[in-house]
Protein backbone atom coordinates (compact mmCIF):
# COMPACT_ATOMS: atom_id res chain seq x y z
CA UNK A 1 0.00 0.00 0.00
CA UNK A 2 1.31 3.56 -1.25
CA UNK A 3 1.48 5.92 1.58
CA UNK A 4 0.49 9.97 1.11
CA UNK A 5 1.54 12.95 2.97
CA UNK A 6 -2.29 13.96 2.41
CA UNK A 7 -3.77 12.66 5.17
CA UNK A 8 -7.35 12.74 3.88
CA UNK A 9 -6.54 10.42 1.19
CA UNK A 10 -6.13 7.39 4.09
CA UNK A 11 -10.14 7.02 3.75
CA UNK A 12 -9.60 3.75 6.35
CA UNK A 13 -12.94 3.22 6.02
CA UNK A 14 -13.16 2.41 2.18
CA UNK A 15 -9.99 0.28 2.75
CA UNK A 16 -11.54 -1.82 5.76
CA UNK A 17 -14.36 -2.80 2.70
CA UNK A 18 -11.71 -2.82 -0.11
CA UNK A 19 -9.92 -5.58 1.89
CA UNK A 20 -13.08 -7.37 2.70
CA UNK A 21 -14.03 -7.51 -0.76
CA UNK A 22 -10.49 -9.66 -1.45
CA UNK A 23 -7.79 -7.31 -3.17
CA UNK A 24 -6.17 -9.99 -5.83
CA UNK A 25 -9.37 -12.27 -5.02
CA UNK A 26 -11.02 -13.65 -7.72
CA UNK A 27 -11.98 -12.03 -10.69
CA UNK A 28 -15.50 -12.43 -11.63
CA UNK A 29 -15.59 -14.10 -15.48
CA UNK A 30 -18.62 -12.99 -17.83
CA UNK A 31 -19.69 -16.55 -19.82
CA UNK A 32 -18.93 -15.39 -23.41
CA UNK A 33 -21.97 -15.70 -25.58
CA UNK A 34 -21.77 -17.93 -29.08
CA UNK A 35 -21.24 -14.82 -31.98
CA UNK A 36 -20.76 -14.81 -36.00
CA UNK A 37 -19.47 -12.22 -37.72
CA UNK A 38 -17.46 -9.59 -36.50
CA UNK A 39 -18.76 -8.77 -33.32
CA UNK A 40 -18.98 -5.12 -30.97
CA UNK A 41 -16.40 -6.07 -28.17
CA UNK A 42 -16.81 -4.48 -24.79
CA UNK A 43 -14.63 -4.76 -21.98
CA UNK A 44 -15.28 -3.21 -18.29
CA UNK A 45 -12.17 -2.28 -16.63
CA UNK A 46 -12.24 -1.88 -12.85
CA UNK A 47 -12.69 -2.73 -9.21
CA UNK A 48 -15.92 -4.36 -6.38
CA UNK A 49 -17.98 -2.42 -8.10
CA UNK A 50 -17.66 -3.80 -11.68
CA UNK A 51 -17.63 -6.85 -10.34
CA UNK A 52 -20.72 -6.94 -8.83
CA UNK A 53 -20.11 -6.76 -5.15
CA UNK A 54 -22.96 -5.42 -3.19
CA UNK A 55 -25.55 -6.85 -5.74
CA UNK A 56 -27.76 -10.35 -4.88
CA UNK A 57 -26.01 -12.36 -8.18
CA UNK A 58 -22.99 -10.44 -9.54
CA UNK A 59 -23.42 -12.31 -12.86
CA UNK A 60 -26.38 -10.57 -13.83
CA UNK A 61 -26.80 -7.47 -11.76
CA UNK A 62 -23.07 -6.54 -11.81
CA UNK A 63 -23.45 -2.59 -13.57
CA UNK A 64 -21.34 -3.89 -16.77
CA UNK A 65 -23.62 -6.25 -17.33
CA UNK A 66 -26.65 -4.67 -16.76
CA UNK A 67 -25.53 -2.10 -19.55
CA UNK A 68 -24.49 -4.65 -22.07
CA UNK A 69 -28.06 -6.09 -21.81
CA UNK A 70 -29.87 -2.55 -21.80
CA UNK A 71 -27.34 -1.09 -24.69
CA UNK A 72 -24.97 -3.29 -26.23
CA UNK A 73 -26.94 -6.55 -26.54
CA UNK A 74 -25.16 -7.36 -29.57
CA UNK A 75 -22.01 -7.43 -27.98
CA UNK A 76 -20.02 -9.94 -26.67
CA UNK A 77 -18.70 -8.69 -22.83
CA UNK A 78 -15.74 -9.06 -21.31
CA UNK A 79 -16.01 -7.62 -17.38
CA UNK A 80 -12.40 -8.32 -16.06
CA UNK A 81 -13.77 -6.29 -13.05
CA UNK A 82 -11.46 -7.24 -10.05
CA UNK A 83 -12.15 -6.45 -6.07
CA UNK A 84 -10.07 -4.46 -4.57
CA UNK A 85 -7.59 -3.28 -7.48
CA UNK A 86 -6.21 0.07 -7.74
CA UNK A 87 -5.18 1.97 -10.65
CA UNK A 88 -1.91 0.16 -10.66
CA UNK A 89 -3.24 -2.98 -9.96
CA UNK A 90 -5.59 -3.04 -13.13
CA UNK A 91 -2.69 -1.29 -15.20
CA UNK A 92 -0.26 -4.82 -13.98
CA UNK A 93 -3.23 -7.19 -14.07
CA UNK A 94 -5.96 -5.89 -16.78
CA UNK A 95 -4.85 -3.71 -19.07
CA UNK A 96 -2.61 -6.22 -21.61
CA UNK A 97 -5.97 -8.42 -21.45
CA UNK A 98 -8.35 -5.47 -22.58
CA UNK A 99 -5.57 -4.74 -25.22
CA UNK A 100 -5.40 -8.12 -26.53
CA UNK A 101 -9.19 -8.15 -26.55
CA UNK A 102 -9.22 -5.55 -29.43
CA UNK A 103 -12.34 -3.85 -27.56
CA UNK A 104 -14.33 -1.08 -29.53
CA UNK A 105 -15.86 0.31 -26.32
CA UNK A 106 -14.29 0.53 -22.48
CA UNK A 107 -15.62 1.64 -19.38
CA UNK A 108 -12.98 2.40 -16.66
CA UNK A 109 -14.13 2.88 -13.27
CA UNK A 110 -11.53 2.76 -11.03
CA UNK A 111 -10.65 5.74 -8.32
CA UNK A 112 -12.26 4.83 -4.88
CA UNK A 113 -9.13 2.24 -3.59
CA UNK A 114 -6.66 4.61 -4.92
CA UNK A 115 -8.28 6.70 -2.18
CA UNK A 116 -8.40 4.37 0.05
CA UNK A 117 -4.79 3.68 -0.50
CA UNK A 118 -3.38 7.09 -0.40
CA UNK A 119 -2.21 7.33 -3.37
CA UNK A 120 -1.66 11.26 -4.56
CA UNK A 121 -3.82 13.06 -7.13
CA UNK A 122 -0.45 13.69 -9.10
CA UNK A 123 0.66 9.92 -9.46
CA UNK A 124 -3.27 9.05 -9.73
CA UNK A 125 -3.26 11.42 -12.79
CA UNK A 126 0.32 9.59 -14.37
CA UNK A 127 -1.45 6.44 -14.13
CA UNK A 128 -4.86 7.06 -15.47
CA UNK A 129 -2.83 9.01 -18.00
CA UNK A 130 -0.81 5.69 -19.12
CA UNK A 131 -3.81 3.55 -18.93
CA UNK A 132 -6.41 5.52 -21.00
CA UNK A 133 -3.22 6.27 -23.35
CA UNK A 134 -2.94 2.50 -23.90
CA UNK A 135 -6.86 2.17 -24.12
CA UNK A 136 -7.29 4.69 -27.14
CA UNK A 137 -3.75 4.11 -29.33
CA UNK A 138 -5.44 2.04 -31.99
CA UNK A 139 -7.48 5.27 -32.54
CA UNK A 140 -10.92 3.47 -33.02
CA UNK A 141 -11.66 2.34 -28.88
CA UNK A 142 -14.37 4.58 -27.22
CA UNK A 143 -13.21 4.45 -23.61
CA UNK A 144 -15.81 5.50 -21.04
CA UNK A 145 -13.98 6.73 -17.75
CA UNK A 146 -15.81 7.80 -14.45
CA UNK A 147 -15.58 10.21 -11.94
CA UNK A 148 -15.39 9.96 -8.32
CA UNK A 149 -18.77 10.28 -6.67
CA UNK A 150 -19.06 11.65 -3.51
CA UNK A 151 -17.40 9.17 -0.29
CA UNK A 152 -18.40 11.81 2.53
CA UNK A 153 -22.78 10.78 2.23
CA UNK A 154 -21.91 7.12 2.04
CA UNK A 155 -23.67 5.23 5.05
CA UNK A 156 -20.21 3.45 5.59
CA UNK A 157 -18.48 6.50 5.98
CA UNK A 158 -20.53 8.36 8.15
CA UNK A 159 -20.80 4.84 10.31
CA UNK A 160 -17.74 6.12 11.52
CA UNK A 161 -18.10 9.89 12.49
CA UNK A 162 -19.13 11.50 15.44
CA UNK A 163 -22.68 11.00 15.98
CA UNK A 164 -23.53 8.63 13.47
CA UNK A 165 -27.44 8.12 11.83
CA UNK A 166 -29.04 5.43 14.29
CA UNK A 167 -29.45 3.80 11.25
CA UNK A 168 -26.22 3.29 10.15
CA UNK A 169 -24.54 0.20 9.60
CA UNK A 170 -21.32 -1.03 11.90
CA UNK A 171 -18.09 1.29 11.49
CA UNK A 172 -15.52 -1.69 10.72
CA UNK A 173 -12.68 0.91 12.80
CA UNK A 174 -14.71 2.16 15.73
CA UNK A 175 -10.92 3.17 17.19
CA UNK A 176 -9.57 5.31 14.02
CA UNK A 177 -10.32 8.91 13.57
CA UNK A 178 -11.58 9.38 9.90
CA UNK A 179 -11.59 12.82 8.53
CA UNK A 180 -13.79 15.62 8.04
CA UNK A 181 -16.10 15.35 5.16
CA UNK A 182 -14.75 18.93 4.13
CA UNK A 183 -11.32 17.13 3.56
CA UNK A 184 -12.82 13.71 1.66
CA UNK A 185 -14.85 16.25 -0.59
CA UNK A 186 -11.66 18.02 -1.51
CA UNK A 187 -9.50 14.85 -2.70
CA UNK A 188 -12.39 13.53 -3.97
CA UNK A 189 -12.41 16.97 -6.19
CA UNK A 190 -8.66 16.77 -6.89
CA UNK A 191 -9.02 13.19 -8.40
CA UNK A 192 -12.12 14.36 -10.64
CA UNK A 193 -10.00 17.46 -11.78
CA UNK A 194 -7.39 14.78 -12.82
CA UNK A 195 -10.03 12.48 -14.81
CA UNK A 196 -11.31 15.22 -16.68
CA UNK A 197 -7.98 16.43 -17.21
CA UNK A 198 -6.63 13.43 -18.52
CA UNK A 199 -10.17 12.16 -20.51
CA UNK A 200 -9.50 15.59 -22.52
CA UNK A 201 -5.91 14.63 -23.23
CA UNK A 202 -6.43 10.98 -24.65
CA UNK A 203 -9.65 11.50 -25.76
CA UNK A 204 -11.84 9.35 -23.31
CA UNK A 205 -15.09 10.25 -22.22
CA UNK A 206 -16.26 11.11 -18.68
CA UNK A 207 -19.05 9.64 -16.88
CA UNK A 208 -20.38 11.72 -14.08
CA UNK A 209 -21.30 9.45 -11.09
CA UNK A 210 -21.92 12.44 -8.80
CA UNK A 211 -25.38 12.18 -8.63
CA UNK A 212 -24.42 8.58 -7.25
CA UNK A 213 -22.86 9.93 -4.40
CA UNK A 214 -26.26 11.48 -3.36
CA UNK A 215 -28.19 7.85 -3.37
CA UNK A 216 -28.09 8.09 0.40
CA UNK A 217 -30.46 11.18 0.60
CA UNK A 218 -32.23 10.75 -2.62
CA UNK A 219 -32.04 7.30 -3.56
CA UNK A 220 -30.82 5.09 0.00
CA UNK A 221 -32.50 1.74 -2.28
CA UNK A 222 -29.27 2.49 -4.39
CA UNK A 223 -26.91 1.21 -1.44
CA UNK A 224 -26.19 -2.07 -1.01
CA UNK A 225 -26.27 -3.22 3.13
CA UNK A 226 -22.93 -2.91 3.44
CA UNK A 227 -23.30 1.02 3.37
CA UNK A 228 -21.00 1.46 0.25
CA UNK A 229 -21.35 -0.86 -3.02
CA UNK A 230 -24.11 -0.40 -5.35
CA UNK A 231 -27.16 -2.82 -4.61
CA UNK A 232 -28.57 -4.12 -7.51
CA UNK A 233 -30.85 -1.00 -8.19
CA UNK A 234 -27.62 1.24 -7.84
CA UNK A 235 -25.66 -0.74 -10.69
CA UNK A 236 -28.56 -0.04 -13.02
CA UNK A 237 -28.30 3.67 -12.16
CA UNK A 238 -25.05 3.46 -13.19
CA UNK A 239 -25.16 1.54 -15.84
CA UNK A 240 -27.57 4.19 -16.93
CA UNK A 241 -25.63 7.35 -16.26
CA UNK A 242 -22.45 5.16 -18.54
CA UNK A 243 -25.44 4.42 -21.31
CA UNK A 244 -25.95 7.91 -21.88
CA UNK A 245 -21.96 8.81 -22.95
CA UNK A 246 -22.30 5.90 -25.33
CA UNK A 247 -21.73 7.36 -28.99
CA UNK A 248 -24.66 6.37 -31.31
CA UNK A 249 -22.78 4.49 -33.83
CA UNK A 250 -21.21 2.55 -31.36
CA UNK A 251 -25.05 1.80 -29.79
CA UNK A 252 -25.97 1.11 -33.08
CA UNK A 253 -23.58 -1.28 -33.94
CA UNK A 254 -24.33 -3.48 -30.60
CA UNK A 255 -28.43 -3.49 -30.59
CA UNK A 256 -30.67 -5.70 -32.26
CA UNK A 257 -32.87 -2.54 -32.34
CA UNK A 258 -30.60 -1.15 -35.42
CA UNK A 259 -32.36 -1.53 -38.47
Amino acid sequence: MRTSSVVPLTLIVVAALAGCSGGGGAVIEQPVPPVTGDPVVYVAIGASETAGVGTQDPFTQAWPKVLWRTSLPDAVLYDLGRPGSTLAEAISEQLSQAVALEPDIVTVWLNVNDLASGVTAETYRQELTFLLTQLTADGSTTVLVATTPRIDSLPIYLACRPNPPVDAPVCPAPDIAFPAPRQVRAAVESYNRAIEQVAARTGAVVVDLQAYGDAPSTHPEWIADDGFHPSAEGAKAIADAFAQEIPVEVANAASSATP
